[in-house]
C-alpha cells in the first residue's frame, strides 16, 4: 500500500467516525424532544440554505457512489446508499470513499500488494502476487525504484510491470517480483557491471566513461551486489513468503547495466538462477570483449535460459552489432535473441515489451 493510499482511507475513516458519532447523538437528541425533521430544518432561510445544500450535495454524493461503485466493482453500494437515509450521510460518503480508495489501491496493485524491506543500505520493494504457494516463481529486478512507482522513477515512468500481470502475463501462477534498488544514485554503475570481467580485462576499464565512474578510482562492488542478493535477500524473502526456490523458477531481469547484471548473476550464482532477461542489454560498456566474456561464461547446459534484446533507435542503436555478435555466437536452445525495430531506451519502451520475456520464461515451467 502507498503512503497516499494509508492516508487517503485514514482521513475518510475518521470523517466517517466523525459522521456517525455526530448523527448519533443529534439524532438523538432530536428524537428525544420530538423534533420535526421537516418543519424545524426549513424554517428561515438559514436553514433552507443548510437543508438545500445537504439535500443537493447529498444526492450528488449518491449518484457519485453509485457510478463509482459500478466502475470499481463494488456490489455493496445499495446497502451503502439505505445507511445514508437510516443513519447519516456524512457518515456514509467518507465511508464509502475510504473503501473507494482501498478497491482503487488494489486493482493497482492487480490484487497483491507491495511490501517494503531494507538489506545492507539498499530498499527493496516487493510485490506479492494475490496467491502464494511453495512453487511461486520469484523474478528478481534491478533498478527497483523505477519498477513500481512513478513518484520514484528517475524519469516518472515505470516498467509497468504490475499492469502486465492480470492479462498480458499469461500463467496463473504470478510471480513474486523483487525490486532491489541500488544504495547509492552513483554507485548503479559499479554494482550493475561485471566485476570479474573487468578484473580479467583492466584495459576495457579505460573505455568507461568518466560520468559513469563519479568516484575518484575504481571500487569493485558488482561481487558484493550479486552476492547480497543470491545470499541474503532471496533466502531471507523466500522463508519469509514460504516460497521453495529452485532455479527454473527463479529469474533475474533488468535493463541496460541492469541487464549485464542479471546475466552476470546467472555467471555468479547458476545455482540460483535458471533464467535471466535482460533488455537493451548494454554492450558498449565492454564492447566485443564483454560480448565473447559472457558467450563463454554463461551456463547454457540445458539448463539455464537467456533472453537479451535490444531496440533499434536512441542509445539501443549503438547495441547492435554487438547483440549480433552475441545471438552469433550463443546456442539456439533456451536462448533468445529479441530485436524491436523503432524502440529505444527508456521505461515506457521496456514496459511495452515487459511481459514477453517473463511469458518466455514462465511458460517453460
Amino acid at each position: 500500500m502507498t503512503t497516499t493510499a494509508r492516508s487517503e482511507k485514514v482521513l475518510y475513516s475518521i470523517f466517517a467516525v466523525f459522521g456517525l458519532g455526530t448523527a448519533f447523538w443529534f439524532n438523538s437528541q432530536a428524537v428525544l424532544s420530538n423534533g420535526n425533521y421537516l418543519a424545524d430544518g426549513f424554517t428561515s432561510p438559514v436553514d433552507w440554505v443548510y437543508s438545500l445544500d445537504l439535500l443537493i450535495g447529498g444526492f450528488a454524493g449518491m449518484t457519485f457512489m453509485v457510478v463509482e461503485s459500478r466502475k470499481i466493482g463494488f456490489k455493496w453500494w445499495p446497502l451503502l446508499v439505505t445507511l445514508g437515509f437510516v443513519t447519516a450521510f456524512a457518515f456514509v460518503f467518507p465511508l464509502f470513499l475510504a473503501i473507494r480508495a482501498h478497491l482503487l489501491e488494489k486493482k493497482a496493485l492487480a490484487g497483491g500488494r507491495l511490501d517494503q524491506y531494507e538489506f545492507d543500505g539498499h530498499r527493496v520493494d516487493v510485490w506479492v502476487p494475490p496467491t502464494l504457494n511453495a512453487e511461486t516463481p520469484v523474478l528478481v529486478m534491478h533498478d527497483g525504484h523505477n519498477l513500481f512507482r512513478a513518484e520514484h522513477a528517475s524519469y516518472g515512468a515505470t516498467w509497468r510491470v504490475i499492469d502486465a500481470m492480470p492479462t498480458r502475463v499469461q500463467s496463473a501462477n504470478k510471480p513474486l517480483i523483487i525490486g532491489v534498488w541500488q544504495g547509492r544514485s552513483d554507485d548503479r554503475t559499479l554494482e550493475l557491471g561485471p566485476e570479474d570481467f573487468f578484473t580479467e580485462t583492466p584495459s576495457a576499464l579505460a573505455k568507461i566513461p568518466d560520468h559513469m565512474l563519479p568516484r575518484e578510482g575504481y571500487s569493485k562492488m558488482g561481487n558484493i551486489y550479486q552476492a547480497l542478493i543470491a545470499e541474503k535477500i532471496l533466502p531471507v524473502l523466500s522463508d519469509l513468503y514460504a516460497i521453495k526456490l529452485d532455479p527454473s523458477r527463479t529469474a533475474i531481469a533488468g535493463s541496460s547495466m541492469g541487464g549485464l547484471a542479471s546475466l552476470y548473476g546467472m555467471v555468479k550464482y547458476p545455482k540460483v538462477y535458471g533464467n535471466a532477461l535482460a533488455f537493451s542489454t548494454h554492450w558498449t560498456i565492454g564492447g566485443d570483449a564483454m560480448v565473447d566474456w559472457f558467450v563463454k561464461n554463461l551456463p547454457m547446459d540445458g539448463k539455464h535460459r537467456v533472453w537479451s534484446d535490444t531496440g533499434t533507435v536512441e542509445l539501443d542503436a549503438e547495441y547492435a552489432p554487438f547483440h549480433a555478435r552475441f545471438v552469433s555466437k550463443m546456442p539456439t536452445e533456451n536462448f533468445v535473441g529479441a530485436i524491436y525495430p523503432m524502440t529505444g531506451h527508456n521505461e515506457n519502451w521496456w514496459a511495452g515489451r515487459v511481459e514477453h520475456p517473463i511469458n518466455w520464461w514462465l511458460n517453460s515451467l
